[in-house]
């Protein structure tokens, strides 16, 4: 009888040996290979459905990189064929950012829902905080190529999350200019609201709400504006920079981000015409795993900002190196290296 051995996969622990696979397998016949693929039995399957099926996991509570770990210490064959090995590296970024968002719900979650925001300033790294967590979410939800898009634009998203939390402490009355500049953007969009039912009455759609609230803040928001940016119409972002400013401004890494992972996924989603559709099959995982590895990076420096900003590291000094760890176990391949990262950096 071959020796089991111990997983833990998704949260759940469990032993299981090449001939278990192979026995659970003996029947099952092999759905269509969209992804990386594991021998077994002389049949090429899904590495995901193979585990599932060897192990009773549901197929959402894993990623085919950790299905292609436990096939590899069982030394079953994983697939690298024409079309499969492309797919390696956007599971492989796929998961770094489940990792990381792993590690901020044990780590960073709680702590941030205990936190009295006392200030304007609290609220501001609180609430860039949770949109950055909501994005995450559902990034993690676009788990097929043809979410690439979506991906791309949640990732872009990040991007410009990193930058703004970043910025609080460069921008002179970063504050004060955040809080008046989202009620500069509620009076343009009131405006136009009124603008349009004015010369398209529809009882369906009264403007009265919008109306009310340009004749009670219009004034006050106005003066706000003029005070905060002087001699400005066109208020674009809280900073007064566009985007390429503002990372400029931060110097390393923003500026190399925006002008090279930022600009090139900006292409496949902002360039006219056809572009991002018109490509090889190939490319739409390629660019899927460009925009995971983005998020990740984006989210380690929006995380780093939010341990510093409230002092964490105060009553947890290990914080970093646990999310050190989490940035770096998505790129193992087998226990003993997952054993040895958690004794470099946990113990």
């Amino acid at each position: 009888m071959t020796e089991k051995a111990k997983f833990t996969v998704g949260g759940v622990e469990f032993f299981l040996s090449k001939s278990d696979v192979e026995q659970k397998l003996q029947a099952v016949e092999p759905e269509n290979i969209r992804e990386v693929s594991v021998l077994v039995n002389e049949k090429r399957y899904p590495v995901k459905q193979a585990l599932a099926e060897a192990t009773g996991l549901l197929r959402g509570n894993f990623t085919s990189h950790d299905a292609m770990r436990v096939f590899r210490k069982l030394s079953l064959p994983i697939g690298t064929g024409p079309g499969e090995d492309v797919l390696l590296a956007p599971e492989r970024f796929f998961t770094l950012v489940k990792s990381i968002n792993l590690f901020d719900q044990k780590k960073i979650r709680g702590v941030i829902g205990g936190v009295v925001a006392t200030n304007e300033r609290d609220r501001c790294f609180i609430g860039i905080y949770y949109r950055a967590k909501a994005n995450v979410e559902s990034l993690l939800s676009l788990k097929y190529v043809k979410d690439f898009q979506a991906s791309i634009m949640i990732a872009r998203s990040l991007f410009e999350l990193a930058v703004d939390v970043n910025l609080i402490n460069t921008i002179q009355d970063a504050v004060k200019k955040i809080a008046v500049f989202s009620e500069v953007e509620k009076l343009k969009s009131a405006k136009r609201i009124v603008d349009f039912r004015s010369t398209h009455p529809d009882p369906v759609y009264p403007s009265t709400v919008h109306a009310d609230y340009i004749r009670n803040n219009a004034a006050r928001i106005e003066a706000e504006k003029n005070s905060l940016w002087p001699g400005v119409q066109k208020v674009g972002h809280w900073s007064g920079l566009d985007l390429r400013a503002r990372a400029r401004l931060l110097k390393e890494p923003f500026d190399e981000i925006y002008d090279v992972k930022y600009a090139e996924l900006s292409w496949y989603t902002h360039a006219a015409g056809l572009t991002g559709f018109d490509l090889k099959a190939e490319t739409y995982p390629i660019l899927q795993g460009v925009s995971f590895e983005l998020a990740a990076r984006c989210y380690t420096i929006l995380l780093t900002t939010i341990i510093d900003e409230f002092d964490l590291l105060k009553a947890d000094p290990g914080l970093k190196r646990h999310l050190d760890y989490a940035r770096k176990v998505p790129f193992t391949d087998t226990d003993e290296q997952v054993d040895s990262l958690q004794k470099a950096l946990l113990y």
